[in-house]
């Protein structure tokens, strides 16, 4: 199960190549991932898809919420130990009961919420709200395991993982919605998918450390963690919360279907990216603490440069043939080329926004990159309250306005700390 020092070594990718095997790895994540919601939408219809669509936004906005901070304190805390020689095991150790603490709190407030989970979001379904409950404690071992496979820079097993998950939910939802199984089928696929991933790729252990290092707990792991969590948690409520809010807006769902086919199809790309966008923090905080300050900002500017052109694609290819591949990923969920657009800009502004935040962590500012994604908050309110369209295009074009104010934030901190 274990690896020598020696393979540990030859386990390792550096940031271009380790950048390639992730971006890889999700391209066909994503296509996966694609299969999973088209074959969803045919089989289940836009209500059925509607109900779907809720579980698998709130699903990961917690998950993203509660795991992704263990992920980044893993990441970049392993990298930068291991890059001066020292000792990154109490990294894993604390990082692991900070885990075991958030995955115990979320679930007694869950049960506790339960009720309101159940007529509020899940059309009063109690399996469906356990089935919630169930991912989200899944996914916890997988963004753990993410973690340890970015700081050790083992880009490859990272992009097995991703791979190994998003596959088996793919084959697990199509067996079970040819079989007849209605929304059970892609339901059991989202709880069962990160399992089969933890199972299927399995860590490597790292080199020995030359030095002991600093202690490392609890504490100062959530030093780190706790920004991150509430920094994800303002980006999420914008990137995943758009069905939850056109649910509560009062919309059928139907329309929360369409919402959610068309979020979907537009952040495509975005999905592809986040992770590699995610790994770039132990390759800043690597430079950082061995080159200095001036290789990080150049290796930031070039970041920058090419997710911002990345997104211009997005924004202009979804102008073009937006209507065109909604037809062909979901028939029949009419979708307006101007919510489209907005979900599409959507996915470019919060890319650009991510990838700044990874430079501000890398430079201790965790709170400034909180400050920026909670400024986005507040935009999307007003713009929600104020824009008189139709309900669908509003929730997208407020949503993309939101995110926008917070990418300028997050520049202009940036910018500031240089």
């Amino acid at each position: 199960m274990l690896t020598s020092w020696r393979s540990q070594r030859a386990d390792t990718q550096g940031a271009g190549a380790g950048s390639a095997y992730v971006a890889g790895s999700f391209f066909v994540s994503g296509v996966l991932t694609y299969i999973f919601q088209g074959l969803s939408t045919r089989f289940l219809g836009k209500a059925g898809y509607g109900d779907l669509i809720i579980l698998w936004s709130t699903t990961f906005l917690a998950v993203q919420v509660l795991w992704i901070g263990v992920t980044q304190t893993l990441g970049r805390y392993v990298s930068e130990r291991e890059a001066r020689g020292e000792d990154w095991r109490p990294v894993i150790l604390s990082a692991r009961r900070l885990q075991l603490i958030l995955l115990a709190a979320f679930l007694l407030l869950a049960l506790l919420a339960s009720p309101f989970l159940v007529d509020a979001l899940f059309n009063g379904s109690w399996p469906i709200t356990f089935a919630f409950l169930a991912a989200v404690a899944a996914y916890a071992p997988e963004y753990f395991r993410r973690g340890t496979f970015s700081g050790h820079r083992q880009f490859a097993r990272l992009g097995a993982l991703h791979v190994a998950e998003s596959s088996s939910r793919a084959l697990i939802a199509a067996v079970l919605l040819v079989a007849g199984a209605g929304l059970i089928g892609p339901t059991v696929a989202i709880v069962l998918a990160p399992l089969v991933g933890v199972l299927l790729v399995r860590p490597a252990s790292g080199p020995p450390p030359e030095k002991a290092g600093e202690e490392f707990n609890a504490v100062g792991a959530f030093r780190f963690a706790g920004p991150v969590l509430a920094c994800v948690a303002f980006a999420q409520l914008l990137m995943n919360g758009g069905p939850i809010l056109v649910d509560l807006l009062g919309g059928s769902r139907a329309q929360v279907g369409v919402f959610g086919a068309a979020l979907i199809l537009t952040r495509v790309p975005q999905y592809v990216l986040s992770p590699v966008i995610g790994a770039l923090l132990p390759h800043a905080s690597r430079i950082l603490a061995t080159e200095g300050r001036g290789p990080f900002e150049r290796f930031v500017s070039k970041a920058v440069g090419v997710v911002a052109l990345v997104g211009i694609m997005m924004v202009g290819g979804t102008w073009l043939l937006g209507e065109w591949g909604m037809e062909l990923f979901a028939p029949d969920f009419e979708a307006s080329r101007g919510m489209l657009v907005g979900l599409a800009a959507l996915a470019a502004f919060y890319i650009l926004s991510d990838t700044l935040n990874q430079a501000l962590f890398a430079s201790s500012k965790g709170r400034l990159a909180v400050l920026g994604w909670l400024v986005g908050l507040p935009v999307c309110a007003l713009c929600l309250a104020l824009l008189g369209t139709d309900m669908l295009e509003r929730v997208s074009y407020s949503l993309a306005l939101g995110t926008l104010g917070a990418a300028a934030a997050q520049a202009a901190l940036y910018l500031a700390t240089r």
